[in-house]
């Protein structure tokens, strides 16, 4: 069966049974999404709330929490963590065998021009270095 719907403007829309069901359908997941996120966002603001509250001594100006404090309020709410940074050096220890070249200068040239670093995580290279410490030849 079709149902009709006639807007303001004059325009028709026609509706099938399967088409009624779905929009209903519809409507109810994203009402129940909205209802949730609704719930979430209320307890979100009351941990926060709670949060203060516990820390706040009445007629103090300023409030001081340890970044383990605000990072389970942040846990709590579903928030991510509040992360340190850190430096980190290290040492990449390499052989390179078979390296064809005329003198020891140009395989040790050769090798050092031959590293690519290549790194793939939070954080930024700032500096590194090929440093060849023993060369033989084969």
């Amino acid at each position: 069966m079709e149902y009709i719907h006639t807007l303001a403007d004059g325009t028709t829309v026609k509706y099938t049974d399967d088409m009624i069901k779905n929009a209903i359908t519809d409507r109810d997941y994203y009402q129940e999404k909205y209802h949730s996120y609704v719930s979430k966002v209320n307890r979100n603001r009351e941990a926060v709330y709670q949060f203060f509250k516990g820390h706040y001594n009445s007629g103090d100006e300023d409030i001081t929490v340890s970044t383990d404090d605000v990072n389970d309020l942040l846990e709590a709410i579903g928030s991510e963590k509040l992360k340190s940074l850190f430096t980190v050096s290290g040492t990449v220890n390499f052989t390179v065998s078979d390296v064809e070249a005329e003198s020891e200068d140009e395989a040790r040239e050769i090798v050092e021009q031959g590293f690519v670093l290549h790194y793939e995580s939070d954080g930024s290279l700032d500096d590194w270095d090929v440093e060849v410490v023993e060369l033989a030849q084969q």
